[in-house]
């Protein structure tokens, strides 16, 4: 009985793997022939997509291949299009033809779900499965079913649908293997879209080319023309050879292009150098000084390899770029200079003040004539320094452009004094002949500084090293100001005449003009609506002419009074003038008590804020302060006070040696505070406190 159950333990032991066995093979057998119709498949689809078919009817013949290749019983093409799954093609559902134009949104339902994780979804058993829902129109019976991600560069594109009716149909094996027809479908798609592309891209061109071949060579005239036009310099080179230029380059180097050598010779190697380092497509941007032809300029090239050794070549004249920026330096340093100028002018006015001062105070009766000989060589030599002083105030002076009346004569003898130590130097005579009437103009006087001062530079560089005379006449007809500056020089060559006025033309050192110069007076001139010309002189040299509109005739003005008071001051004191003098200098705080005390009381003050703390001590007369003080300046002071008492602002007299200061500049103008400039002379002083105190009407 024993030996019976064991035989029959064995046989159903043989019995349950010979089932296992038959089952795997079974599966194994299904497999293979998934993987043969899978196979075959692919290779449908890759011949439809090779024969160019179009990409409509693609989605109808994939679940065609499906169907048939598979063992599958239903499946659906979903196409992600605007955020929303998209039904495209349905096969083995019976689904109506308004049915393929079912949507749903992603994440709904078995295939949103797919869509949007972009990963596998396989429901063994749709009734037992959540999240699945059928449609109420499909009359197939579902077990089992699996959509598997279309894609394209990792992104899910669509969803393959497939179902069975048998439930736990599908296995992992089924999964690994519609996941690849999924890659490779999304691929099939993106080369069927490229395809359609180009395609219609052909078509069109086609087209183009067999219907408007007259257009086609139109546009390639207009091409060349457009090229032709640029400004710019355009070449296209193929290793050392020039296969293309434009007319640019043709007239500037007045001969063939055969090679880059050719062309530039100083800078080819440079470029094919740095052209051989270029990879197809890249470009680099370069600035070389050129020679091209008989023209020596700074240009900007683009150099760009387009095909195989094929490199473009872009040139552009960049000098006026460059020359601009070496003027906006020099801009910079000659502001830094006026700047300087400006600070050193104020404090040598508060070291003039004294000396022109004292020199007045001196009692000249004591004196032997050599002494009063020695005094007005001092007196003499203090007044040309104020004028030297004037001038360069004047020409470094920060201003905005606005058109004055003002007498040409006037400016142009400040230009003179201006430039009278360097002339003295260098044995030359400046004149000028004056006309006998007033010059008056209406222009920016600091444009026309500038016109004057550019034009005695350029008479002293074309004098030279050599003892030479400029003369600057001035003078009017019935309706124009003449202007002329001539020269003892060389004159100008009769090449360069036409040239004189053009930016950035010179004929000096690099390092010694910027061609600007007779340009500037040139725009500036014209901007003024007057006229410029130089030519040579008939004894030699250069003469520049100028001529300008005359200001509208008015009434004549009176010539602005001396001021009125007598000097050496009346004796005795007028003990009830009170006058407050604040000034931070104790020579000049000296200098005005013993040009004032004679004949005032003053009561005398360091800086502002001292003077502030006795503003009440005393109804004063008249304030007399500087404007630049430690502490507290004048204009500060000023504040205070009138912001204590509002009458104050009526008695103050301000001295100053900076009103070119666009801050001392901007108070005098907003306060109108009457100022005496620095240096001054005791009779101008005295005059103008007179005169302040008639004003303020304490003074008979």
């Amino acid at each position: 009985m024993t030996s019976l159950n064991d035989s029959d333990l064995e046989s159903e032991e043989y019995t349950r793997r010979e089932s296992l066995l038959l089952s795997l093979l079974n599966q194994a057998a299904h497999f293979y022939e998934d993987t043969i119709g899978i196979l075959s498949g692919i290779f449908k689809l890759s011949e439809y997509v090779r024969q160019g078919s179009p990409e409509s009817d693609f989605y109808s013949y994939l679940v065609k291949v499906l169907l048939e290749e598979s063992r599958c019983e239903n499946a659906s093409v979903f196409i992600v299009e605007a955020g929303r799954l998209v039904l495209k093609a349905a096969s083995g559902m019976h689904v109506g033809e308004a049915n393929k134009s079912v949507c749903m949104d992603l994440g709904d339902g078995v295939a949103g779900r797919c869509a949007l994780s972009g990963d596998f979804v396989l429901v063994s058993d749709v009734h037992n499965c959540e999240f699945f829902s059928p449609r109420p129109d499909t009359r197939v019976p579902l077990g089992s079913l699996l959509c598997v991600p279309i894609k394209e560069g990792g992104r899910t594109i669509g969803v393959l649908n497939l179902s069975h009716s048998q439930r736990e149909f599908f296995n992992i094996h089924d999964v690994r293997m519609f996941e690849l027809l999924g890659m490779l479908v999304g691929q099939m798609l993106t080369l069927l879209g490229l395809y359609e592309v180009f395609r219609s891209s052909y078509i069109e061109l086609e087209e183009n080319l067999n219907h408007t071949d007259a257009d086609l060579k139109s546009i390639s005239g207009c091409y060349r023309s457009v090229v032709d036009a640029a400004e710019v310099l355009i070449l296209m080179i193929e290793g050392d050879k020039v296969k293309f230029y434009n007319r640019a380059l043709h007239e500037m180097l007045e001969d063939e292009p055969h090679s880059l050598a050719q062309v530039m010779p100083g800078a080819a190697a440079a470029i094919m150098e740095r052209a051989a380092h270029l990879k197809e497509d890249e470009s680099l941007d370069l600035d070389l000084p050129l020679q091209i032809g008989r023209h020596s300029f700074t240009g900007a090239l683009i150099i760009k390899r387009i095909l195989g050794e094929q490199v473009l070549i872009i040139i552009k004249d960049i000098t006026l770029r460059h020359s601009l920026r070496a003027q906006s330096m020099q801009t910079e340093k000659l502001a830094s200079l006026g700047l300087l100028t400006s600070g050193i002018a104020h404090e040598l006015n508060n070291k003039l003040t004294p000396i022109l001062g004292f020199a007045d105070l001196i009692d000249t009766s004591y004196l032997k004539p050599k002494d009063l000989e020695r005094l007005q060589v001092l007196k003499s030599a203090a007044e040309s320094t104020k004028t030297i002083i004037d001038s360069l105030l004047t020409f470094s002076r920060n201003v905005p452009p606005s058109r004055t009346s003002f007498d040409l004569r006037e400016l142009i003898d400040r230009a003179i004094s201006l430039y009278h130590p360097t002339t003295i130097k260098r044995s030359i005579e400046i004149l000028h002949e004056r006309a006998e009437s007033p010059v008056k103009v209406l222009a920016d006087m600091n444009c026309f500084e500038q016109v004057l001062v550019n034009l005695i530079n350029n008479a002293i560089d074309a004098i030279g090293d050599q003892p030479g005379r400029i003369v600057i006449t001035s003078a009017c007809t019935a309706n124009q100001a003449c202007l002329n500056v001539s020269d003892s020089g060389q004159g100008v060559a009769a090449d360069v005449l036409p040239k004189v006025f053009d930016p950035f033309f010179t004929t000096k050192a690099c390092d010694q003009g910027t061609g600007l110069g007779l340009s500037i007076c040139y725009g500036i001139v014209h901007d003024h609506g007057g006229q410029i010309s130089i030519e040579n002189g008939p004894g030699g040299g250069a003469e520049v002419r100028i001529t300008l509109p005359l200001r509208a005739a008015r009434s004549a003005e009176p010539p602005a009074a001396e001021p009125s008071c007598d000097y050496p001051p009346k004796a005795g004191r007028e003990g009830d003038l009170h006058l407050m003098l604040v000034e931070d200098e104790s020579y000049l705080r000296e200098l005005l008590q013993d040009a004032l005390g004679a004949r005032y009381c003053l009561s005398s003050f360091a800086n502002g804020l001292e003077a502030l703390n006795h503003l009440h001590d005393r109804d004063w007369s008249l304030i007399i302060s500087d404007l630049r003080m430690p502490e507290m300046d004048g204009m500060e002071f000023y504040r205070r006070a009138v912001a204590s008492r509002a009458q104050l602002a009526g008695l103050f007299l301000f001295t100053t040696g900076d009103t070119y200061d666009l801050e001392v500049k901007a108070f005098l103008e907003d306060t109108r505070v009457d100022y005496i400039r620095k240096p001054f002379r005791i009779k101008e002083l005295l005059g103008k406190v007179s005169q302040r105190l008639a004003q303020c009407g304490e003074e008979q």
